[in-house]
């Protein structure tokens, strides 16, 4: 008989019962034993052996046989429990856990544990080094045990997924709808010119056809839209575990780092219950191991220099986890010596990340986070648990990949506060989609300050660059698009500018684009191997018109991008004022050869200039803006310029308006006759010089 699918229901079983004794052990050493702790943790080992014996598990079943009989004596009295026994119990936990993924891997060989047998005999450990939960040699073991977990978890991520493309599949629909109801009022409009023909009843009754089937489809769009929100988020659901589940491994670790390096520490957890998806965990426990070795190690002070300080000898760090207006909150926080920004600087410096002026210039605040520079450690020399510089780099990596925030306190003397902000889900989250350049762009909610439309009285210089004031704060301005698109600058055109204020541990920016789209909810894709590592931008997606849209990555805004997206709003806005004040020309040419000249001369001596395609395309233009002058040529299809100048002189509101004739016919007739109808000049385009037109279009404005 195959024992294989039995031992994966005894793996099972048995995780829950491990998990059960090491954190009965280690709340035996900080809140003490109970009569109905150590019975409990006593059945916890009773169940693992009478299983691993129906199994066929030989050594699991003798050391947890060997633990049954420790807490057996606890419980009658005739063993007294010390520090030793939790020490030795815990190896053993960790041991049987270690064998247990052994054979979830396939491997067979024994494994030495004579020592730890006889440890629990003796109740102390025989010199055998304690195995920390989540070290390598548990871990590495471990992957095979996790494959199970994990491939269902593979097919779970699918369908949250799927249900991601039923979400973009309902914004399509409502992009369908807004195009409907669109139409309908086209068609509603073209009714009123119809209503003395003989068809327009008939027409009534076909738009009253359409107009129902418009809200039938609303209605089924609605409960599709509502099914599958809530399908998405009882998935979602699915995946979600609790913080506890990678916390009980910090307590050990806390617990094992202290009696190494003689400190007196434990780790307080508040709201362990939240519950978080499960990519994230798996982000966020990596971040959450280095915080923590890193307070213990460079945060805590020894039991000599805490004494000195006047401190307890007992040092306490908290990791409180609460929700926060649609987002996870972590903080970390110590009572140890703090972070001193003079020796950072200096160490940074030491280390060659930065020049000596750089350090010179940086504020306090600031200095800080050159922690988590890649490279960078306060230590001279190098240990097992810190000196390699790569411990708060990893921190930086993690919480950029799941779009979080990382914001540092820390008060020499007093103690270090870490504070983590992050999104629920890094699958579908909310986003502010942006315009910049005739591209669509999606800005993760989480990092929008506020959205700010933005006067020329409203820019200033600072330092060498432009800066706005935003409640009483100078924040500095850059360019979406001359990031993106080196060379390239924002058109103002007159108009007022959009800008984003975007926040990123503790500084913000302005960030100019060409117009605010609106929030929406998006299903984040992968970019695939090809495109990992382009700078800006963390994922994709795909919008309710079924256009794609990149997905801005705002800790690379806050690199180097700053410096690449300085603005020059200031000089584009006074060139716009100086063309504004010079004149603004409408030119009418059929020829995109001729209207593009015409243009560029102008525009290069100072002029604003618009640009209409016929003499029905002018009209238009005449009617949506003012102009101080309009040059044309004659011969165009649908209306010539002789008929569009007519056609001018007869309109109120430009019958005053200078038109310049530019056309090749060149006889005595078609120039009278381009008098006649109120051209004040003539131009042939035979004969044309630019000296010509430009002296003709300065005589005509002035």
């Amino acid at each position: 008989m195959s024992l294989q699918k039995y031992i994966e229901i005894f793996a099972r079983e048995a995780e829950e019962h491990l998990q059960s004794l090491r954190h009965g052990l280690l709340a035996i050493e900080t809140q003490g034993a109970t009569p109905e702790l150590i019975h409990e943790l006593l059945r916890n080992a009773h169940t693992i052996k009478g299983s691993a014996m129906m199994v066929g598990l030989e050594q699991i079943a003798e050391l947890t046989h060997q633990m049954e009989s420790l807490f057996a004596g606890f419980e009658s009295g005739s063993r007294e429990l010390t520090p030793g026994c939790v020490d030795v119990l815990l190896l053993a936990t960790d041991t049987v856990e270690e064998l247990l993924a052994r054979v979830q891997a396939g491997d067979q060989s024994k494994v030495e544990v004579g020592s730890v047998l006889e440890g629990l005999k003796n109740g102390k450990l025989a010199q055998v080094p304690v195995v920390a939960a989540g070290s390598e040699s548990v871990t590495g073991a471990g992957r095979e045990r996790n494959k199970t977990v994990r491939a269902s978890v593979e097919r779970l991520d699918v369908l949250v997924n799927q249900l991601g493309e039923l979400l973009i599949a309902r914004q399509e629909f409502d992009d369908k709808i807004r195009q409907i109801r669109q139409l309908n009022r086209q068609f509603e409009e073209f009714m009123a010119v119809l209503r003395k023909d003989d068809n327009c009843e008939k027409a009534k009754s076909l738009l009253a056809k359409y107009s129902r089937m418009a809200n039938d489809l609303e209605q089924s769009t609605f409960a599709l839209g509502y099914q599958a929100e809530e399908l998405h988020a009882s998935a979602m659901q699915l995946r979600m575990m609790p913080l506890s589940t990678i916390t009980e491994d910090l307590v050990r670790m806390v617990r094992d780092l202290g009696r190494e390096q003689g400190k007196s520490v434990t780790l307080d957890v508040e709201g362990e219950s939240l519950e978080l998806d499960r990519v994230l965990l798996d982000e966020i426990k990596p971040m959450l191991m280095h915080m923590v070795r890193n307070a213990v190690d460079h945060g805590v002070e020894a039991k000599e220099e805490r004494a000195a300080c006047g401190k307890p000898e007992q040092s306490l760090i908290r990791l409180k986890a609460r929700y926060e207006g649609g987002k996870a909150q972590l903080v970390l926080s110590d009572d140890g010596r703090g972070i001193d920004p003079h020796s950072v600087r200096k160490a940074a410096v030491d280390k060659k990340l930065l020049s000596q002026s750089e350090a010179g210039s940086m504020s306090d605040e600031e200095s800080v986070y050159l922690i988590l520079r890649p490279g960078f450690s306060t230590r001279t020399f190098v240990t097992d648990i810190s000196g390699r510089g790569v411990g708060m780099d990893i921190v930086k990596t993690n919480i950029d990949r799941i779009k979080g925030n990382l914001l540092i306190d820390s008060v020499p003397g007093a103690g270090t506060a870490m504070q983590l902000t992050f999104p629920l889900s890094t699958a579908v989250f909310t986003s502010l989609l942006a315009e910049s350049d005739g591209e669509k762009y999606a800005i993760p909610l989480n990092y929008v300050a506020e959205v700010l439309r933005l006067n020329d009285a409203d820019i200033l210089q600072e330092l060498g660059r432009e800066v706005v004031r935003v409640h009483g704060e100078t924040i500095p301005l850059f360019s979406l698009t001359a990031l993106l698109n080196p060379g390239s600058s924002d058109r103002v055109a007159g108009r007022r500018i959009s800008a984003v204020i975007l926040h990123f541990r503790n500084r913000k920016i302005a960030c100019l684009v060409s117009r605010i789209i609106g929030e929406q909810d998006i299903v984040v894709k992968n970019m695939g191997k090809q495109l990992k590592s382009v700078e800006f931008f963390s994922g994709a997606t795909i919008l309710g018109d079924g256009s794609p849209a990149l997905i801005l990555s705002i800790p690379d805004l806050f690199g180097s991008g700053i410096n690449q997206g300085k603005t020059r709003l200031s000089e584009e806005i006074d060139a716009y004022s100086a063309a504004q004040k010079k004149g603004r020309i409408l030119v009418v040419d059929d020829s995109i050869t001729t209207r593009t000249m015409e243009k560029n001369i102008l525009e290069t001596h100072g002029y604003q200039v618009t640009i209409a395609v016929s003499g029905f395309d002018a009209l238009e233009k005449l009617d949506a803006g003012s102009f101080d002058l309009m040059v044309s040529d004659v011969e165009m299809p649908g209306m010539t310029g002789f008929e569009l100048t007519r056609k001018v002189r007869q309109r109120e509101e430009t019958k005053t308006l200078p038109v310049i004739i530019c056309t090749s016919l060149a006889t005595d007739e078609h120039k009278r006759l381009g008098m006649e109808v109120g051209a004040q000049a003539y131009i042939v385009k035979g004969n044309f010089d630019q000296g010509t037109l430009l002296d003709t279009v300065a005589a005509l404005i002035a």
